[in-house]
Formats: C-alpha cells, structure tokens, sequence
C-alpha cells in the first residue's frame, strides 16, 4: 500500500507541475457577444417581435455539432439569438428559422424531459467562465422547460430553479423567450461580470445539432468550448430565499387494516452569499417516490437501487468526488432488521423496514478562486423492532438501528481551466454501541493544454470503529487516457485491500483485489457512407486476488456500434474470459469457487424514435467452456405514439439460466454447500404519459417480475482450488434454497404545475407481493398465487408551492 500512496503523490506532483507550466488549456476560437442592458422587461409570450427586441443585437453563424462536425447552418434553418439584462434578470429571445415549420417536431412533455420527438433550443451559460461548469436552461418546440447543471460531461437534470419559457411557431418557424432570475445563478459580487455561454439547437427532423460557438467533438468536452458574454456590469447578487412548503395526505389499505396520514414540512434554500447556497429539508416526505426495481437476489452482494428522493438527487454533483457517497444508506434498511433476538413463545408485531429520515441539511458553492465547498448532513431516528410474547401479552423493543448521524464533505479546487484536485470525507456516527464509521479520499483529474491527455488518480482510506477495535482499510485508482482523435486508447490500474469498507455511507461490493485495464477505442465522428458515426471498443481486464497474490480472472471484450444517417443504431457484444476463481460465492472467505472459461455474444437493435412506432432489441447468449452452464437472454420494447401527446411504451424481458454452481447454505462444520441452479426470469412493464399541456400529466408506471430458481439436489462441497467435492449434506425439512419470486408494482400519476415552482400530484399505488419455495412453478401459475395474495392500495395528494422571498416583500409592502 506504501508503493501505492507514493505513486499517487509522484503522480500528482507532475500533473500539477505540469498545470503550472501549460496555465492555458485547450486553445479554441472564442466568439464575444456583448448583453445589453435595458431598463424595462419584455413580455415572456414566445413571440420576440415587439420593438424591445429590436434594440438588441443579434448573435448568429452557428455551426454543425453532428452529424457533419464543423460544418456552418443550413441557409433554410438559420437561429438568431439575443440577450439582455437588467437589475433583476437576463432575458433572452432566439429564432430558430425553418423553411418547413410543418416538418418541426413538436411532441408534449413534462419539465426536463426536453430530449423528447421535438426541436430543443439550450442556453447554457458559465457564471464563472471556468470552462468546466454550466447551468443550462432549454426550451421545446411543444413549449416543455428544462433545467440542468453541468460539471464537464455529467449532466444533472436533477437540479432544479424556477424560471419561465415561453416558445411560439409561426411561417417561419419557432421562437423562443426566456427570463432568468438572478436568484436562480450564482455569480460573485464585482462590478464587471467575467461570463460565458453557449447556445444550442437539434433540429430533429433533420437529425442535426448546431452551437454558437464552435464545438470540436474529437478533442476536449463541450464545455471547454463557450463564448465569452461581454458588457453585464454592476448587478447585484439578490437574497437568494426560496420557500417551498408542502403538504401531503396519504391514505394506505392493506389486508384489511387502513391508515390516513397527514404531513406537512417545508423546503429551504438560502443564498449563502454570492456562491454558496443552502438546502433544508425539514420533516421530509417521500411518499410518493417512485417504487424500487426490486429482484429476486441470490448472489453473494446486496441489491442496491437508484435514488429517487429529489433532495438527494439535486446538486449534489460534489459529493460524488471520490465515491464515497451513495444517498440510499441515509435512512435504509435498519442494520439489526434480520437480527431480532426472539426467545420462546415471542413473535416480531413491529420491524421497520426504513429508519426514518428527521431531517437533511447541505450547503455547496464554488469561490471566485475556484474552489468547490460541499457539506451535507443527515440525521436518522432510533429504529425499534416491536416483540410480543404470545403467553402472557407482554412486549419489548429491541434496537434495531441507532440515532445516526451522516456527513459528507469536500473540497474540490479547480486548475489550469479544465483540471481538479478534491479531497472527501464520509463520516457516519451511530449512538451508543453500534459500529461509527469515517472514509476519506483524495481525487485528481487533470486534463493537459491541448486536452490531449486525461490523468486520474484516487486514494481512499476507510476506518470503521467497532466495539471490537478499528478496521483500517485503502483503495486506489490510477489511469491514464487519450482525449483526442480517432484512436483512444487507456491504461487504469485499481486497487482494494481485504479491509476496504466504505459501506456505511458508500457502497462496494469486492475487496482484496486488483484489476489492470487496458482499452482501445476506435471512433468516426463524421458521417461515412450510410453511418451518421460508429465506434468499436475493445477492452482487457486482468484481475488478481491480492492476499495471497491470485490469478482471478482474465476477460476480453470488443463492442462495435453503428449509427446510421436515419437514425437506426445497432451494435454487438463479443465477450471472452478465462477460468474464473471467484471469491465471493462461497460467502466464506479465502475460499474460491472456480468456474470455466467461456464466452458471451449478444447484440442490439434500436429504431427511429422519430417515427410513431419504433422498437429496442437486444439479446444474448452465454456458455462456458468444459461446462454445462449456459444461459439466454432478450429484451424487446415497442414503443408507439399515439399523438403528440401521447406515448405508450411496452418492454419485455426473459432470461434463462442453466446448471449455475451457486451457493446454498452453510454446513455444521462451517464449510460452504453449493450446488446447480437453474433460474427463469421474466420480466413485463409498461410506461405511458398523457400530457393534456406542458404542466399537466396523467402517468402510468406498471412493472411485474417474476423469477424462479431451481436447485440440484446433488450437493457438493469445494476444494481449496474451487473445484467440487461429492458431499452426503441433505435439506432438513425446515430449509428450502428453492425460490419463487414474484412482484407487481402500479403507480397512476396526475401531476399538475398550476404555478412556476409550484405543483400537485395526486398518485394512486398498488403493489402485491409473493415469495415461496416451489422452484419448480410455471410464470402463469406464479402469477395466479401472487393474484391470492393481499394487495396494498395507496391514494396520495401532495401540493408544494413556491415562496420566492423577494416576491414576499412585496407583498407585505402592499
């Protein structure tokens, strides 16, 4: 581990020496256009043909992002763009030109769903013209707004503001306005402003995109490629003080017994100062978050599931400098939930599932000098499980979860324009004798002058604090990678010793091992014949066991991809890899399962979503060397739309997977059992949304999985090597590996956005569940017992609404 620290700082060392020598990065052509500004507001209609416009100059020339990159507009499908100011916002009006407004793509969407089957203008501008972040405002063809912050590549739409949008369609072709608070940037208080920005257009009946400023997608990212807005001088940052109290009524029907709640809370974001904001959410809801993708899991690692809660979605890009965070540890399943203690004649009446989340703090922001501060904080209640004894009626709680406490902090300085340097901490502090926990990582990501190069480098530390003592544990990551032009290849090497934990408020799955990666891209960014693009990805990973030094697994992989002129992609997966020793089957450690070499192939299909019907298909086939383990797989989704307000989507999923070496249980003597499974999956969803407009929707979220796992009853035992060993073990009657799985979730949404910032839901759920043992049962008849079980139905109603504390004061002058 020392060799390994002392690399990183060598490593860190030159990227800094040579970001002190190189201060300028990629050297672009920078357009300037100078905002004017105005002393009265315009009217937010769409229709930027009143004489206030007519003062404004205008911004044009833009030139081609794909498929033709550098290639200058169309004469028929100019855009013009102009920008204002005043003490109080930006106004902006564009005129997307089209010499054939029927052919504009206009379909009907929710806010941040801009990337639908119509045209998208974007204004993204960079308060700080770092050349790293943006905050992009985009506008529909069918009148939809969207929102997003930008660091480099990653694009957030998370992220939230209130501002308004307005677009039009007339002979000419569209049009758009917008008005941009002040309170809605962050943007420091000196008296001439140093920003850029960038505007975009997708033309997607013509399957094209074009920027004002010129874009080079065969070197750098797109945000190194802003122009520079001059002339915004002596604007004040305002009280940045939104409110958004909410309230919410929820009423839940199950197996005979219902439950009517009624909540209420508020969130808070506060201006700081000019660059820092706070975000409180006090006494929060999540009721109506959309259900988890549960599935049946047999594996040796926990199945770990996506955010949904908007406060842990939003801004909260900085805090996943270094992998450390992962938000669904804040208020999960209470660590003790399978570990209740029950003595004779005691059942459990009481277990959450869920410690319950009191409350959630964070504050993020970057100085004028560059210098990213993010802080979060969470506090979780005491979780209790309920027992009764059946005799005598007496009950008692056991502990399941302790009063907790999660931060997360960390410091991100910005250099030479493209580059960074963070450093992240995670703590989790549990009360009483429960395990604290606290995880730090240091992250590099240097680009050089040209953008040429990409250099990468992470060190993490986890301690985790026991009653027992103090488990100290590393993990690394160094790679290097070309940026630039057709050929890419990459080189990484990663690294996590057997005590690497950061599991508390992260997330990882193996430990006490190493991978070398070593990748070669080949990419065509332009058009060539009947391909809009394509690329072929091939890639090696050699994996090694690290105490004591293991060849694991060696795995090589090459995957074209086609894109043609008429938007149809398709693509392959070809995969090959070695025997494979794996460590963590068994659940016992130092023990490996050894499974054969094989190969998977596979591929894809995806037609244009711009026609009314349009479909996704993939499928695959897996099988090992020497072995009878094999296993089919398709995905197949059709999707059509009805109207421009309608969209229906159907997906279906079905895998088989034979003669798995699989662990079953533990034997008496501590030694693992495993045995051949046999697994079936299928899996039907169904998504669909009506938008009667822009701000009200009716949604449909259906999902059914089902899954079934048959296992041999021909035991065995392992090896020291991995490979079986004839075993006499026999089931008991109270233990059955077999499963059958089977779940239904349905969630009908009507949402409307009666005022900006503001909204109302109303969401009806129900949801069935069905676990048992019959490995052997058909998916009809699985989906006729679920059908016997008790269906949970849920009605919710929650109104927010917006607070703008400016407006207030006005208010309370009147």
């Amino acid at each position: 581990m020392k060799r390994l620290i002392v690399l990183l700082f060598v490593f860190l060392a030159f990227a800094k020496a040579e970001s002190q020598e190189l201060q300028d990065s990629l050297q672009i052509q920078r357009k300037v256009y100078k905002a004017k500004r105005v002393t009265t507001a315009p009217k937010i209609d769409g229709k930027p043909f009143e004489k206030f416009w007519d003062q404004i100059p205008a911004g044009g020339d833009f030139v081609m992002i794909e498929p033709t990159n550098g290639q200058k507009e169309r004469e028929t499908h100019q855009t013009k763009f102009k920008i204002a100011y005043d003490d109080n916002a930006l106004y902006l009006a564009a005129y997307l030109y089209d010499d054939d407004p029927e052919s504009i793509a206009r379909q009907f969407s929710q806010r941040d769903q801009v990337f639908t089957q119509a045209d998208v203008f974007g204004f993204y501008i960079n308060n700080y013209n770092n050349q790293i972040n943006q905050t992009r405002f985009f506008a529909t063809s069918a009148n939809a707004l969207g929102d997003a912050i930008v660091e480099g590549n990653r694009q957030d739409f998370s992220y939230n503001v209130v501002f308004r949008s307005e677009t039009s369609i007339n002979d000419a072709g569209w049009f758009v306005e917008m008005k941009i608070p002040y309170r809605t940037l962050r943007f420091p208080e000196v008296e001439v402003q140093d920003w850029s920005f960038q505007i975009f257009r997708r033309i997607t009946s013509l399957n094209e995109e074009y920027s004002y400023n010129y874009i080079d997608i065969t070197q750098g990212i797109n945000t190194q490629y802003d122009a520079l807005m001059t002339g915004v001088s002596n604007i004040d940052p305002p009280l940045r003080l939104n409110l958004y109290p909410y309230a919410t009524v929820i009423n839940d029907n199950f197996d005979g017994n219902s439950t009517t709640q009624y909540n209420a809370g508020m969130d808070i974001k506060y201006g700081i100062n000019d660059a820092f904001t706070l975000d409180a959410s006090l006494i929060p809801d999540f009721g109506q978050v959309a259900f988890d993708q549960v599935e049946l899991n047999l594996g040796p690692f926990e199945q770990l599931f996506g955010e949904n809660r908007a406060f842990f979605n939003e801004g909260t890009d900085l805090f996943n400098k270094g992998g450390l965070f992962f938000s669904r540890r804040i208020g999960q399943t209470p660590s003790g939930f399978s570990n209740v203690e029950l003595f004779d004649d005691e059942d459990i009446i009481d277990n959450p599932s869920n410690a319950q989340l009191l409350n959630a703090v964070k504050v993020t922001g970057r100085t004028a000098n560059r210098l990213g501060i993010g802080f979060l904080n969470a506090i979780t209640d005491k979780t209790e499980a309920t027992i009764q004894n059946t005799v005598t009626g007496e009950r008692r709680t056991q502990v399941t979860e302790a009063f907790t406490n999660y931060n997360m902090f960390v410091l991100d300085q910005q250099f030479s324009k493209n580059s960074s340097i963070a450093i992240s901490n995670a703590s989790t502090l549990r009360n009483g004798s429960f395990t604290d926990a606290n995880v730090t990582a240091i992250v590099l990501d240097h680009n050089d002058k040209n953008a040429a190069n990409n250099y990468r480098g992470e060190i993490r530390m986890s301690n985790r604090f026991t009653p027992t003592g103090t488990n100290t544990g590393y993990s690394s990551e160094v790679q290097w990678r070309r940026t630039i032009g057709k050929w890419r290849p990459r080189l990484a090497h990663f690294y996590r010793d057997k005590n690497w934990n950061p599991n508390d408020l992260g997330r990882n799955f193996q430990t006490n091992t190493q991978t070398f990666a070593a990748d070669l891209s080949y990419n065509q960014f332009t058009p060539v014949g009947i391909f809009n693009r394509f690329d072929v990805d091939f890639r090696v990973r050699h994996r090694r066991q690290i105490d004591p030094d293991l060849h694991t697994n060696t795995e090589y992989t090459l995957n074209p991809f086609f894109f043609t002129r008429e938007r149809l992609a398709f693509g392959a997966d070809f995969n090959f890899f070695s025997r494979n020793l794996n460590q963590f089957e068994s659940r016992k450690e130092g023990q490996v399962v050894r499974y054969e070499s094989g190969y998977f192939t596979g591929g894809f299909v995806s037609t244009d979503y711009r026609k009314k019907f349009a479909f996704d298909y993939r499928m695959g086939r897996f099988k090992r060397f020497d072995d009878a383990e094999e296993s089919y797989d398709f995905r197949f989704s059709p999707r059509y739309r009805f109207s421009d307000k309608f969209l229906l989507i159907y997906a279906l999923s079905w895998s088989k997977n034979n003669n798995r070496i699989s662990y079953v249980t533990t034997a008496d003597n501590d030694e693992p059992i495993v045995s051949r499974r046999d697994t079936h999956t299928v899996e039907n969803s169904i998504s669909g949304t009506f938008n009667f407009n822009n701000r009200e929707a009716l949604s449909l979220s259906f999902r059914n999985f089902w899954s079934r796992a048959r296992f041999s009853r021909e035991f065995n035992e392992l090896a020291l090597d991995g490979t079986l060993l004839p075993s006499d073990y026999e089931l008991t009657d109270d233990f059955d590996p077999d499963a059958n799985f089977n779940v239904w979730n349905l969630d009908l949404s009507y949402r409307w956005r009666f005022a900006p910032g503001s909204e109302a839901s109303l969401l009806y759920r129900n949801s069935i569940f069905n676990f048992d043992n019959q490995g052997e049962i058909g998916f009809e008849d699985s989906l006729d017992e679920l059908f016997t079980q008790p269906v949970r139905h849920n009605i919710s109603l929650r109104v927010t609404y917006f607070l703008d504390f400016n407006d207030a004061k006005g208010w309370f002058k009147a």
